[in-house]
């Protein structure tokens, strides 16, 4: 299975020929490369246009987010069709930062059923705000994912990527990093929830896990060696291109 690395810029960067430049970098090494699939989800503004730039299977683009409904009066929203039709290829789904928002496991659920209607794959991120010594964490994960598998065939859920993200271990506030032993604790449970709604463990051992928690070029061989994971959901560092080829590269080197 290909290493699976995911670069979701967030709100960045502000400018569409900066876009340009930093995806020109990347798509110049990551094309290069046997056993690593790279996406680069940018900001809705860019993404066809660097769609337009995508020469090879190995660097394609997804989006942030989707809306659950197809078409209609939905100010603002952005449906499936409409990304697949821009180019977009993956669709990052229910991101911690968007539930900090307000977005539940129902709507996340509806926009996954939505996504897997269209020739696209949805990268269904799940995770925890803190842990506890009862381990309840390990439960809201494990009932994070069925909820956003609910009313999937095996099928469809056969094409869904799973980014665990420790919240905990995100960003400015982040209490501390996320070691690769509580990447794998959360990657066995994530696994035990997989088989809960899948036929069989042999089909849920096949569905891609990325870990997102801050991921850079001096964790990145960690997390994909001990960690358990397929690939990596890179938020900040994927904006820096020397870094994210570096972790392309990282992610080469252990694939197999």
């Amino acid at each position: 299975m290909k290493k699976l690395i995911i670069a979701n810029w967030k709100m960045n960067p502000l400018k569409g020929t900066e876009a340009a430049k930093i995806f020109k970098s990347i798509n110049t090494a990551a094309i290069k490369l046997k056993n690593v699939e790279t996406v680069v989800c940018p900001p809705l503004v860019y993404m066809q246009s660097l769609g337009q730039m995508v020469t090879s299977r190995n660097c394609v683009v997804g989006s942030q987010d989707a809306f659950w409904e197809h078409v209609g009066a939905f100010t603002g929203q952005v449906s499936a069709d409409m990304i697949f039709n821009a180019r977009g290829r993956y669709v990052i789904v229910g991101h911690s930062e968007r539930r900090a928002l307000g977005e539940t496991d129902e709507l996340v659920n509806k926009k996954m059923t939505s996504i897997l209607q269209f020739p696209l794959i949805p990268v269904l991120c799940v995770g925890e705000k803190t842990r506890d010594d009862d381990s309840n964490y390990i439960k809201l994960v494990k009932q994070q994912v069925k909820n956003g598998l609910a009313g999937l065939s095996a099928e469809q859920i056969s094409r869904v990527v799973v980014a665990y993200e420790p919240i905990w271990a995100i960003g400015v506030q982040a209490r501390r990093v996320c070691t690769p032993p509580e990447c794998r604790e959360m990657v066995l449970a994530i696994r035990q929830a997989l088989a809960d709604v899948l036929p069989s463990s042999n089909d849920a051992s096949k569905i891609p896990l990325l870990y997102g928690g801050s991921a850079d070029s001096k964790n990145a061989a960690e997390f994909l060696n001990e960690g358990l994971v397929q690939g990596l959901l890179v938020g900040r560092a994927s904006l820096d291109p020397k870094e994210f080829v570096a972790m392309l590269k990282i992610a080469e080197k252990v694939s197999g």
